[in-house]
């Protein structure tokens, strides 16, 4: 569907209530934005089960989400456990702390308020791939697992919103008007920019500082360690990690984790992995104007093995599907934690659903 076919659809704004917290302002902005240049219909569910209520009402509505990288990840999972993915495209205005919209700013959408919802009212849409995996859990950008023991999850901080009893929508109507791969191995350190391995704390208030707390990194979006400079840093991360007397990682000597992409084993439970990670490759060029219909089609995760030794060799590949087998692992889907689980398999579905981004020059 074209901007053009989209731009006098009516909207169905989801607010995170988060979003109004962190943010009020913000919020209030881009709701007076849409609401001038399209007929709303905003609602703040407060659960899961009134997002699911609120999706599946919504008729010709297009969703649009107003909050963080947790908000459009359970608005787009809620759209694929009903099947309505494809029906629309996503809006996003993204309001949070810097941390928080990391992936936002990767998808190309501004963190400008007025310019989010100005792309959502005249932006064009964008095919996006999707990482789904054999429990039903969507990625939108990226995945790791840290080559720690695994840990339970703290139910006080899991990915689990929680409600008071009772707790519901609340709606307001506005009219239109109103206010088989190949492997390629990095050898040695390179010069380049600070990355951030995955951790269980990357969503926690101090990475709004910009360290994680007890893990001496800083705070940014992980999948920075899939660039040829990122692997420098991670580097000298792990050299002072594997120090004696070293402090920083829970577990240096790594996870015994089986990998396989596409039916290729890439890692096997007898060679310990100080991290597995994956991003998709619709990320790559997101909002620059070109590369993006080549990365949609393709299709592709990439995917990187790291050893526990920091000269040892890392393993990077671009696949279709990704298994990882073990005694039990957690993992960080789009910041989310989950797990432990035995084994899990993640498939890409190509341009399985479309995001509004501002439109090209």
């Amino acid at each position: 569907m074209s901007s053009e076919r989209t731009a006098g659809q009516p909207l169905l704004v989801v607010i995170a209530p988060t979003a109004r917290r962190v943010d009020g302002e913000s919020v209030r902005i881009a709701k007076d934005v849409l609401c001038g240049g399209a007929a709303v219909k905003v609602a703040v569910p407060e659960n899961t089960a009134e997002l699911d209520r609120v999706l599946s009402h919504r008729g010709r509505k297009r969703p649009v989400v107003i909050g963080d990288d947790r908000a459009l990840q359970r608005v787009v999972q809620t759209l694929h456990r009903q099947r309505e993915l494809a029906a629309d495209p996503v809006g996003l205005i993204p309001v949070g702390g810097t941390a928080t919209v990391a992936l936002a700013r990767a998808l190309g959408i501004p963190t400008e308020p007025v310019a989010a919802a100005r792309a959502v009212l005249g932006g064009h849409e964008r095919s996006m791939d999707l990482l789904v995996d054999d429990s039903g859990g969507v990625v939108l950008g990226g995945l790791c697992i840290p080559g720690r023991a695994p840990a339970r999850l703290d139910p006080h901080h899991g990915s689990a919103q929680t409600t008071a009893p009772g707790a519901g929508a609340r709606t307001e109507a506005h009219g239109p008007n109103g206010g088989a791969p190949a492997a390629t191995a990095a050898h040695g350190p390179a010069a380049g920019a600070d990355t951030t391995p995955c951790s269980p704390s990357a969503k926690s208030p101090a990475s709004e500082q910009g360290t994680h707390p007890g893990s001496g990194y800083p705070a940014g979006p992980w999948w920075s360690l899939l660039t040829p400079a990122g692997l420098g840093r991670t580097a000298r991360i792990l050299a002072r990690a594997v120090r004696p007397g070293a402090s920083g990682l829970a577990d240096a000597s790594g996870q015994r984790l089986r990998v396989e992409v596409d039916g290729t084993l890439l890692a096997d439970i007898d060679h310990p992995v100080w991290l597995v990670a994956a991003r998709l490759t619709t990320l790559d060029g997101t909002g620059a104007g070109t590369g993006a219909a080549e990365d949609a089609a393709e299709g592709a995760v990439e995917v990187l093995v790291r050893p526990p030794s920091a000269d040892g060799d890392t393993l990077r590949v671009r696949a279709h599907t990704l298994t990882v087998a073990g005694r039990g692992f957690s993992y960080e889907a789009d910041s989310e934690l989950a797990g432990p689980v035995r084994t899990r398999t993640w498939t890409v579905r190509p341009a399985a659903w479309r995001l509004t981004v501002p439109a090209r020059p």
